[in-house]
């Protein structure tokens, strides 16, 4: 017991100290760049988590947002890096069936997804990456309110997500001159580690997985 919490005292502030580096790295990362492009982005997520008992569908809406920085590798491959704020859980709406049962399950992240991408077409690319997570803050509410019994201490202080999607220029989805400064962005990410250590309240002999559906548009600055 005293080995995992001593564990669990040095997990945490190295996470937090790789977060930082990361973070440094997407924002130098642009300068070694001849041509880069960068700007917004913003979206919603759908969110679920698996391995947790009110995981029933991605009924969990979230906000996205942040920043994004692109650069070619190639004539078709290119990688790309974002910071961003990502709300995350799982939901369990009320109704007559389940008796009226309200679960909100909050987890709220900065995110650094690092990836590569190919573009099929001009306007339409797929890519593939890995997304490393610090959580911010967590919270469950109830029927009854806030759930005193839930734990922060339950909880990695990080996450690490693999992710594939694809990315298609939006002027093709809404033909508007205005629409061509933006990329429509859709993507699905699944946790490559659980999120939370044992404990006597939450437990899945599995773990627990933030799995997500994100619909996000991408704007474009000039540079």
């Amino acid at each position: 017991m005293k080995i995992a919490q001593k564990m669990k005292q040095l997990i945490r502030p190295v996470s937090g100290k790789f977060f930082l580096l990361a973070v440094v790295l997407l924002i130098s990362l642009p300068a070694f760049s001849q041509r880069f492009d960068g700007g917004l982005l913003a979206g919603f997520n759908g969110s679920q988590v698996r391995g947790y008992a009110f995981s029933n569908g991605f009924h969990k809406l979230g906000f996205v947002g942040g920043v994004w920085v692109q650069s070619d590798i190639g004539d078709k491959l290119y990688w790309s890096g974002e910071l961003k704020y990502s709300q995350k859980g799982s939901r369990i709406n009320p109704n007559k069936k389940n008796g009226y049962v309200l679960y909100l399950y909050r987890l709220n992240y900065i995110d650094l997804p690092v990836f590569v991408g190919y573009r099929y077409k001009d306007y339409l690319s797929f890519f593939g990456g890995v997304s490393f997570g610090y959580l911010v803050n967590s919270k469950v509410i109830d029927n009854y309110g806030v759930d005193p019994n839930f734990s922060n201490s339950n909880l990695h202080s990080y996450e690490i997500g693999m992710f594939v999607g694809a990315k298609v220029n939006f002027d093709k989805m809404v033909d508007r001159e205005w629409a061509r400064k933006f990329i429509f962005d859709l993507r699905y990410q699944f946790s490559a580690v659980s999120i939370y250590q044992e404990s006597k309240l939450f437990y899945s002999p599995y773990g627990q997985f933030n799995s997500l559906i994100t619909t996000s548009l991408y704007y474009t600055i000039d540079l």
